[in-house]
């Protein structure tokens, strides 16, 4: 009788094994490293971004911080942010950059990054946004959040480069 347990246990213990390293698929931050944005810039205007790796872009956006938090009421927010690398050769003293968390663009988060950024500098991640899961207004962008989190899928984050601040 024990032999007939031991391959219906081994089973068991492999199928549930499997389930629980596949169900971890948590985001983690080298996941957004494949995130980033590159853009040409000619006499201080944006004239060409891509998603796609370009060389020697003038401007590269990256999204570096999406980091979920346990607020002190225990409640739920993520924090979010987004880093300008400047090779312009002029500093920038910041940058208007939108981040689409579905392919529909319905939900969006407008950051402003308020920085100067000098030549082959990047901008901090010091200021960041925060996305809460109590607030009404931002139920979808955190319902977004939360699905790209815990499916570890970043294919549905896009990234917009709208403005450069030029010093």
């Amino acid at each position: 009788m024990l032999k007939f347990r031991t391959p219906i246990f081994f089973t068991l213990f492999l199928f549930l094994f499997n389930s629980t390293v596949f169900a971890n698929s948590n985001l983690k931050p080298e996941d957004l490293d494949n995130i980033q944005y590159g853009c040409f810039v000619k006499e201080k205007e944006i004239v060409f971004c891509s998603e796609k790796d370009i060389s020697n872009p003038d401007v590269v956006v990256r999204l570096p911080l999406l980091k979920p938090i346990v607020l002190s009421n225990g409640k739920r927010a993520f924090r979010v942010m987004a880093t300008i690398e400047n090779n312009t050769k002029h500093n920038l003293y910041g940058a208007r950059v939108k981040i689409y968390f579905n392919k529909n663009e319905e939900n969006f988060l407008d950051i402003l990054i308020s920085e100067k950024i000098i030549y082959k500098g990047t901008s901090s991640t010091n200021r960041s946004h925060l996305i809460r899961s109590d607030v009404a207004a931002n139920i979808p962008i955190y319902n977004a959040l939360n699905e790209i989190y815990l499916s570890a899928d970043t294919s549905s984050i896009n990234i917009r480069l709208y403005e450069l601040i030029f010093g």
